[in-house]
C-alpha cells in the first residue's frame, strides 16, 4: 500500500530531513519571496541535476493519519502522515505483512528561494493480482518536491500490508524531473524463513493495526501555494502554484 507523505521519522533517525510532499507536523513560517530574482538568470540553470539515495532499507509503520482512496496507486488506497522507524539498511525486504520499504533521496541543484519542483515518481513491481481481478505491475504519480537550500530531500516508500501484495521480485523506485531520471532504487522481496519471520513479525505487527481511516483533504497540497520554479534554458521562470 502506498504511503502519502509527509513521513514522520522517529528520533532514531535524527539528523535526517523528513519527507515531502505534504505538510510536516511543525509550524510553517512565511518567507518573503524575491520575485525579481525569479526573473533573472539563475546560477543553477546551466548545471546538471543530480540525485542520490540514502537510508534505503526495511522500516516499520508506527502510526499513521489514516487510509484514503487514491486512484494513483495500484491498490487504490494510500496512507497519509505515516510515522515510520528504520529497522535496518538493506535492499532485501521480507514478505511479512507490515514490512515497509523506504528510501531517502536528495536532488540538487535547485533554486535557492522557497519553492517546489514538479517531480514524477514511477514504481515498478512484480505482478500483483488485485482483488478486483485486474493485474498491476506498477504505477506512477506526480509529487511536489519542496526545495530548501537548493535541494529536495525527501522520503518515499511502500508498505506490504495486504496478502495479495506479498509476491517475490524486484520493486524499482524512480524519481524523474521532466525527462531526466535522477533517482533509482531497487528492493527485492523474498520469502523469509521461519526464524527470521518469528523475529520480525512482533516488530512489524504494530504497523498492521496502525492504519485508521480518513477522508481526503478538500484542499490538498495547500502548503505548496508558493511560487513555482520552472528549470531550464537560461532562466528560472516564476509562475503561480497549482493545486
Amino acid at each position: 500500500m502506498k504511503y502519502l507523505t509527509p513521513i514522520v521519522l522517529l528520533l532514531a533517525l535524527c539528523g535526517c530531513e523528513r519527507n515531502t510532499p505534504g505538510s510536516k507536523d511543525s509550524v510553517k513560517v512565511a518567507v518573503p519571496i524575491d520575485i525579481e530574482a525569479t526573473r533573472r538568470p539563475a546560477d543553477h540553470a546551466d548545471k546538471s541535476l543530480k540525485g542520490r539515495v540514502s537510508r534505503a532499507g526495511l522500516y516499520r509503520l508506527v502510526r499513521s493519519g489514516g487510509l484514503i482512496d487514491d486512484p494513483n496507486t495500484n491498490t487504490g488506497k494510500a496512507v497519509v502522515k505515516p510515522v515510520v522507524e528504520m529497522l535496518k539498511a538493506t535492499q532485501r525486504i521480507p514478505l511479512i505483512k507490515g514490512s515497509q520499504m523506504y528510501l531517502q533521496y536528495r536532488i540538487w541543484p535547485l533554486p535557492a528561494q522557497p519553492a517546489y519542483a514538479d517531480l514524477r515518481q514511477v514504481v515498478k513491481h512484480p505482478k500483483i493480482n488485485l482483488p478486483d481481478g485486474s493485474v498491476s505491475t506498477g504505477f506512477a504519480s506526480t509529487i511536489k518536491g519542496r526545495v530548501n537550500s537548493n535541494q529536495v530531500i525527501a522520503y518515499t516508500g511502500y508498505g506490504l500490508d495486504e496478502d495479495y501484495e506479498l509476491v517475490e521480485g524486484d520493486w524499482i523506485f524512480e524519481i524523474w524531473y521532466q525527462d531526466k531520471k535522477v533517482i533509482e532504487q531497487t528492493f527485492t522481496t523474498y520469502r523469509a524463513d521461519g526464524k527470521e519471520q518469528a523475529k520480525l513479525e512482533p516488530l512489524l505487527a504494530l504497523g498492521n493495526g496502525a492504519v485508521g481511516r480518513s477522508k481526503p483533504a478538500k484542499k490538498s497540497f495547500s502548503q505548496f501555494d508558493w511560487p513555482r520554479i520552472t528549470i531550464g534554458g537560461t532562466s528560472a521562470i516564476e509562475s503561480k502554484g497549482t493545486k
